[in-house]
């Protein structure tokens, strides 16, 4: 592999953890569009991705993270005001970012697809003035309803191939983060990248030392020699803390999966008119690779279901006294030597006669 290739493999490796920040961030700026620091956060991750991609020529690609962070810019100086319909597009642009790197990594371009449409949104959105309401507070006069694309991928990773479709701005859905929600800015100083099968290879090679570890103390009860008991033992502690190392270097905090799950969250609960509150506590806490690569699909699976069909829509929710925004809450915890991992939601549980009715229409069950 030459040197350009590789530069390329680490630009894909960085940008995708770029852009699941810029999920991340989006969604909880949403929340609270007066946070300067997710502000900051943001552009300078837009910033980055786009200086990246210049350097190594990926014009198109240059292009359309140039636009948004020229958008970011105006909500920075004050110039445009955050809704749901700049937050939508912004979404919308890392969606083609995304794309665009998949481009990349399976045909070296960044792909002949026409990004005219979304450009010509963000430019109509930065067109919009902002004017002085009476009491002093910014608005912003621009199109309304013209926009704003947000379709999170879908479940197996694979990029929308649809232009990006308009978002309701009226369903507003937020964010809880009740851990502190730590900026990765700087991680790279502490910490290095390693290929999975390595990993692998190197709990193998443990493995295979920790029977013959085992062999040599079976084979050390029969022996007298001090200096050989002394050694064995010494191979012994040695072994034990290789193989805990080892078996820690494999283990992920829970976030890896439930980061994505606040945009899923958010486009969701837009599409179906709701409004969702997502909370997650105990994302820290830590599990297996294998583990967190079985649990991923159906955690999604779950927490989709729960916008979907488990919360209503607000005008339900207040006819049944509820509060209008739905609460789907996340919780993952030790207990018993074992890991536990709750997902609850707030909503009117699962309509049992209408399961029944839909089994039987599709022939399923007989009455």
């Amino acid at each position: 592999m030459s040197d350009t290739d590789d530069i390329v493999k680490e630009f894909l490796i960085e940008s995708h953890e770029n852009l699941d920040r810029l999920d991340r961030d989006l969604v909880a700026l949403e929340r609270d569009p007066t946070s300067r620091e997710l502000l900051g956060s943001v552009f300078r991750t837009m910033h980055t991705i786009k200086g990246t991609c210049g350097f190594l020529g990926f014009a198109k690609l240059e292009s359309v993270a140039h636009t948004g962070e020229n958008l970011l810019s105006r909500v920075r100086d004050g110039q445009l005001q955050l809704d749901a319909t700049i937050t939508s597009t912004l979404l919308a642009i890392v969606d083609a970012v995304r794309q665009m790197l998949a481009f990349i990594e399976s045909t070296g371009s960044d792909g002949d697809r026409d990004w005219s449409s979304l450009v010509d949104t963000v430019a109509r959105l930065q067109a919009a003035s902002v004017a002085t309401s009476s009491d002093g507070e910014p608005q912003r006069h621009g199109p309304s309803g013209g926009a704003a694309p947000a379709h999170a991928p879908d479940d197996s990773g694979s990029p929308a191939s649809n232009d990006p479709a308009p978002v309701p701005t009226t369903a507003l859905e937020t964010t809880t983060f009740v851990d502190a929600h730590p900026s990765l800015n700087g991680r790279s100083e502490t910490c290095v990248r390693v290929d999975v099968g390595l990993l692998d290879q190197l709990m193998n090679l443990v493995s295979e030392l920790v029977l013959a570890r085992n062999q040599v103390l079976e084979f050390s009860l029969t022996q007298r020699d001090s200096s050989f008991l002394d050694t064995s033992q010494r191979l012994n502690l040695i072994t034990s803390e290789l193989q805990e190392g080892v078996m820690k270097t494999r283990m992920q905090p829970i976030r890896n999966v439930w980061a994505k799950f606040p945009r899923i969250v958010r486009d969701l609960a837009a599409s179906c008119g709701k409004q969702v509150r997502l909370e997650m506590e105990g994302s820290e806490t830590e599990l297996d690779r294998t583990i967190i690569e079985a649990i991923k699909d159906p955690l999604t699976h779950i927490v989709r279901n729960s916008v979907d069909h488990g919360i209503e829509i607000a005008a339900s929710r207040s006819e049944r006294g509820k509060p209008a925004e739905g609460r789907i809450l996340l919780r993952a915890f030790h207990e018993g030597g074992q890991v536990n991992i709750e997902i609850s939601d707030d909503g009117n549980g699962i309509d049992s006669d209408r399961v029944k009715k839909t089994a039987l229409a599709r022939g399923l069950i007989t009455e």
